[in-house]
């Protein structure tokens, strides 16, 4: 008779399964995927490479456009043209800032306006910004549009993204046309808002002043002297 296998022994034997090394299965990988990897590395190079390259470019663009304003800032001629050719740029907002002075200065408003509004496309400052604005408004007013002035002063006034000097200037502008229309309610209003943006600023006190002024206290339709352009002074007058 056969003998039955001890209970602790296998009959077959097992054959152990083939693992491929962590090493093989990384290369096996590569083989099959190395064209899209090395596309990938190349395009990654590349932008690194371009973003240097663009950096390094506008540096170079922002030195020359530094250079060019500095040889033509004293000849008011060629400031028009600076602006023109680097429309957009800071400093061509401050020359066309510039140039709005010169015509406010010399009664051009209309002109002058229309380089204020100019130069707010490209000025950053949140002062020169603010004067920018304040000065397109005035033009306006001195132009003789009353009404779209004093709607770009309102503006001027109740935007928070610009220095408080400039907003509080223009809520005190609106208080004078008040005043000069004798509007005496309207005077006592529009001068808290003049202390809202700037409780220690000159015009905050000028406003107060507007409120027990004769003009406030004359009847409506009276002539009236106050000229509230007069209180509005282009940057560096």
């Amino acid at each position: 008779m056969s003998q039955l296998p001890p209970a602790d022994q296998s009959p077959q034997t097992t054959t152990p399964v083939y693992e491929p090394a962590f090493e093989t299965a990384v290369h096996g990988f590569w083989v099959r995927n190395r064209q899209a990897m090395l596309v990938m590395c190349v395009t990654a190079l590349l932008a690194i490479v371009g973003t240097y390259a663009w950096q390094s470019i506008a540096a170079g663009r922002e030195l020359d456009v530094q250079a060019e304003y500095a040889r033509i800032s004293d000849q008011p001629a060629k400031l028009e043209g600076f602006a023109t050719a680097n429309s957009g740029h800071p400093l061509a907002g401050v020359a066309w800032l510039r140039l709005a002075d010169e015509k406010f200065s010399a009664g051009d408003f209309k002109t002058a306006a229309a380089n204020y509004q100019k130069a707010t496309g490209s000025l950053k400052d949140e002062a020169l910004l603010g004067r920018a604005k304040l000065g397109a408004a005035m033009s306006q007013l001195n132009g003789g549009d009353i009404a779209g002035g004093s709607a770009a002063l309102k503006a001027v006034s109740t935007d928070t993204t610009l220095a408080k000097g400039a907003r509080a200037e223009a809520a005190y502008q609106l208080v004078a046309l008040a005043a000069d229309a004798g509007q005496v309610d309207e005077v006592k209003k529009l001068a808290e808002e003049v202390s809202k943006i700037d409780a220690t600023s000159s015009w905050a006190q000028r406003a107060t002043l507007l409120i027990v002024s004769p003009a406030v206290a004359a009847k409506p339709g009276d002539p009236k002297p106050a000229d509230a352009s007069l209180t509005f002074k282009t940057p560096g007058k």
